[in-house]
């Protein structure tokens, strides 16, 4: 039985990385494919690189949607840090009016859907003149970004015995040396978790950024959705490929940096 047991998680562990893995071979291998050609009546793809030259060399349109998806998503990274990081000491150590009530309100903007502010947000940002700026989309990505980060801050800190602060006090320190030298070090899993997630909201959307902008701000996500929009027009199959591969590199490499954090972040942060 034990025996029969190991195999059927191994056949499942199998087909569910083969779930993950193929469309990411499939989306690989078409941008470095060119037009097949025919070898002895075998249908032959060329080794091309002219696919990911064309996304990630000069100046053109994927380009762009590169460097503006990077410059939001390490914005709002940011961002969402220096807010989340007070904000979570704020919920956790200090009691005051409605403030489980405003914690609360920050989760139930996490859990409305994006489509709920897209026709407010698309009038407020055109009136303000911030509609297709990087301003307009980074405030637009606050409101979902801010609520998750402070969420997984406040569930580490509480966490952290409150007698730590206790004993800083006694010993001389004021609040902001206390979070500094005593409270951040001990939340550096928090912040590893956060930035992970804070960088994979802005890097992926496409729908704020399909909404919120046109040209100047677009994003890859976004240019993406445009590309792959136009089925029946002629789609650009190898260059959409690659931008496709290029969205997840920078994500698996955050991942990577971050991992041994989030792994503690769901043992003891209660995420």
């Amino acid at each position: 039985m034990k025996t029969i047991g190991f195999i059927l998680r191994i056949i499942i562990l199998v087909f569910v990385s083969a779930l993950f893995i193929i469309p990411i071979y499939f989306t690989f291998s078409v941008s470095i494919s060119s037009k097949p050609r025919i070898n002895e009546g075998a249908i032959v793809p060329d080794f091309y690189l002219g696919h990911w030259i064309e996304v990630t060399g000069g100046f053109g349109y994927w380009r762009a949607g590169i460097i503006n998806s990077a410059i939001v998503s390490l914005a709002c990274m940011l961002i969402a840090l220096l807010v989340s990081l007070p904000a979570g000491y704020v919920f956790t150590r200090i009691k005051f009016l409605a403030d489980k009530h405003l914690f609360f309100w920050f989760l139930t903007n996490r859990m409305a859907p994006p489509v709920v502010f897209a026709i407010p947000y698309l009038m407020i940002w055109r009136g303000l003149k911030i509609w297709d700026t990087y301003t307009g989309l980074i405030l637009a990505y606050m409101v979902f970004e801010i609520p998750i980060t402070t969420w997984i801050i406040a569930s580490f800190l509480a966490g952290i015995p409150k007698e730590i602060d206790e004993a800083a006090y006694i010993d001389g320190y004021n609040t902001f040396r206390l979070f500094t030298k005593i409270i951040l070090p001990l939340l550096r899993p928090a912040i590893g978790v956060a930035m992970f997630f804070a960088w994979l909201f802005a890097w992926t959307d496409m729908f704020f950024a399909s909404v919120l902008t046109s040209v100047n701000a677009k994003t890859l996500p976004a240019q993406l959705l445009t590309a792959l929009g136009k089925v029946g027009w002629g789609v650009e199959y190898g260059p959409a490929a690659a931008a496709g591969f290029v969205t997840l590199v920078p994500g698996l490499m955050l991942l990577y940096w971050v991992r041994k954090y989030i792994l503690r972040g769901f043992i003891f942060g209660r995420l």
